[in-house]
C-alpha cells in the first residue's frame, strides 16, 4: 500500500457503524446552532440580493463565518440559508 492511500476500514467497524445507524444513531459531527448570521442574510435573500451580493454585505458589515475565518463564499451563505430555512420550516425552493 503507497503512504498516500487511505487504510482501509476494519469490517468490525464497519459492521458497528451500520448496526448504529439502524438503531437511528446520528454519526458525524453533531449540528450546531444556526448563527445569527443566517437572520440577517435571511434579510438580505428577502430584499431580492442575490448570493453574491448577500457575500459582499456580510464582508462589509464584517459579520463572521461560520467557521469563524475567511470571507464569506456562496456556497457558506446557501448552506447557512439552507439550515436556516430547514429550523424555520418553511424551506424556499432555490
Amino acid at each position: 500500500m503507497a503512504a498516500s492511500e487511505p487504510r482501509p476500514r476494519r469490517p468490525e467497524v464497519s459492521e458497528g457503524m451500520a448496526a448504529a445507524r439502524r438503531r437511528g444513531v446520528r454519526l458525524g459531527r453533531p449540528p450546531v446552532p444556526t448563527p445569527a448570521a443566517a437572520r440577517r442574510a435571511d434579510e438580505l435573500r428577502g430584499q431580492g440580493l442575490s448570493l453574491a451580493q448577500i457575500c459582499a454585505v456580510l464582508d462589509a458589515e464584517q459579520v463572521p463565518t461560520p467557521s469563524g475565518r475567511g470571507r464569506w463564499a456562496k456556497s457558506s451563505v446557501r448552506y447557512v440559508l439552507a439550515r436556516f430555512d430547514s429550523e424555520q420550516g418553511d424551506a424556499q425552493p432555490q
